[in-house]
C-alpha cells in the first residue's frame, strides 16, 4: 500500500546537504519542506542535493516550489541538483530540463570533468534511446577523440610555425631592400660627380 507521507532525510556530505526523498510528494508535504529548506539556506548552505528516485508521485506545486527555491540559491550563488531515472519524473521535468540539473545517480556528482561529461552523456544517451555504451567502448571513442585533438593541434602548430617563419623572411626580405635603396643611393651620390665631368660617360662609350 503507497503511503500516504513523504520520507525525508537529510545528512551532510562534502559541504553538499543530500535530501533523500521517498513516498509522493503531495500539495500537504509542500509548506514542510519549504520552511526546513529556507532554513537551511538561511543557515548558510548553499549546494544542495535532492535525491528523488524513490518519489511515487509529485504535485505540481512541488515543482513549482522546485524552481522558486532554485531561483533563491542562484541569487545566492548556490546550486540544486536533482537525481532521479524514475519515468514518473522524467515526464514530469521533460519541460525543465534545461533548467534544473539532473544526474541520473550520485556518481555523476563526484566525478569531475570532461570525463563526467563524457559519462553523464552516455547515460543520458542510454536512457533516451536505450543505447548503451560498454566501458571499451567508450574507451576506444575516447582515445579517438583525443587523437583528433592532438593531430589537430599539431597541424595548427605547424601552421603557426609556418606562418612565422614566413613573416621573418619577410621582415628579411624588407631589410634587405631597405639596405640595397640606401646603398643604390649611395653609390649614386659618388658617381655623381665623376658623371658631371664626364668620366663615367666616357668609359661607358669606349670601346
Amino acid at each position: 500500500m503507497r503511503s500516504e507521507t513523504l520520507d525525508l532525510s537529510i545528512e551532510s556530505r562534502s559541504g553538499d546537504l543530500w535530501f533523500t526523498l521517498s513516498g509522493p510528494f503531495t500539495q500537504e508535504q509542500i509548506p514542510t519542506f519549504r520552511e526546513k529548506f529556507l532554513l537551511l539556506i538561511e543557515d548558510g548552505n548553499r549546494s544542495f542535493i535532492l535525491d528523488m528516485e524513490s518519489i511515487s508521485a509529485i504535485d505540481p506545486g512541488a515543482i513549482h516550489l522546485l524552481l522558486q527555491l532554485l531561483s533563491s540559491l542562484k541569487e545566492k550563488k548556490g546550486s540544486l541538483k536533482l537525481i532521479f531515472t524514475n519515468e514518473l519524473l522524467t515526464r514530469t521535468f521533460h519541460p525543465y530540463r534545461n533548467i534544473f540539473s539532473i544526474y541520473p545517480d550520485s556518481s555523476l556528482l563526484i566525478r569531475r570533468g570532461f570525463f563526467a561529461f563524457i559519462y553523464k552523456q552516455q547515460r543520458i544517451l542510454s536512457r533516451k534511446t536505450g543505447i548503451r555504451l560498454s566501458r571499451p567502448v567508450a574507451l576506444f571513442l575516447l582515445i579517438i577523440l583525443c587523437g583528433w585533438f592532438i593531430s589537430l593541434g599539431f597541424i595548427i602548430h605547424l601552421q603557426n610555425r609556418y606562418i612565422k617563419n614566413q613573416n621573418t623572411e619577410l621582415q628579411e626580405l624588407s631589410q634587405w631592400e631597405a639596405s640595397s635603396r640606401l646603398e643604390i643611393e649611395r653609390l649614386r651620390n659618388r658617381l655623381e660627380p665623376l658623371e658631371q665631368l664626364g668620366i663615367v660617360r666616357d668609359t661607358l662609350e669606349s670601346p
